[in-house]
């Protein structure tokens, strides 16, 4: 099998969305991507970063393992691949706080005619702020009630379980 044949692999099990099925996803893009395939690096890339688990989870916070990610995005933005040089300076802006590091990837893949690494450089360090609290805000959730409040509400439904019978009881007989 070929590396193209190993990341079609790979994109198949991808749209369908599983988040079981990772792994084996991983192990698709790790292979094509080792034989040289670039689309193969950048999708490694993602998933390393967390950005794949995240939408499948319909998540925008994500964390994973940067600095891999880091390498797979380069090894493609060096082949050529403006997407992986967007996809570096996003990695270093938003989630290594390296500014100076992102603004090189991002003009970079400016130069290629990326418009979202154009539209990041405008927006400058400031953008990067923004983005982290909307990420953060889209994620809120309504918290589970903690094990400490369901346990006492257990204990309230047992407590009237077994007194009902007593009021009962006294009720009757008076």
């Amino acid at each position: 099998m070929d590396a193209e044949e190993m990341f079609a692999a790979g994109q198949e099990l991808e749209e369908r969305g599983q988040v079981g099925d990772l792994p084996a996803i991983e192990e698709w893009y790790r292979k094509a991507a080792e034989a040289g395939s670039v689309p193969a690096m950048g999708r490694l890339g993602l998933l390393l970063e967390g950005r794949t688990r995240a939408r499948m989870e319909d998540r925008f916070v994500y964390s994973g393992d940067y600095a891999e990610a880091a390498r797979w995005y380069r090894q493609a933005a060096d082949a050529g691949d403006s997407w992986a040089a967007f996809a570096l300076g996003r990695l270093h802006s938003d989630k290594l706080d390296d500014w100076s590091t992102a603004k090189v990837w991002y003009k970079r893949a400016a130069a290629d005619g990326r418009w979202q690494a154009k539209k990041r450089l405008e927006e400058g360090k400031a953008g990067v702020a923004r983005r982290q609290r909307e990420d953060a805000m889209f994620d809120k959730v309504e918290e589970p009630p903690s094990t400490a409040a369901a346990g006492s509400s257990c204990l309230m439904l047992v407590a009237l379980i077994t007194l009902l019978p007593l009021a009962a009881t006294l009720l009757l007989t008076t």
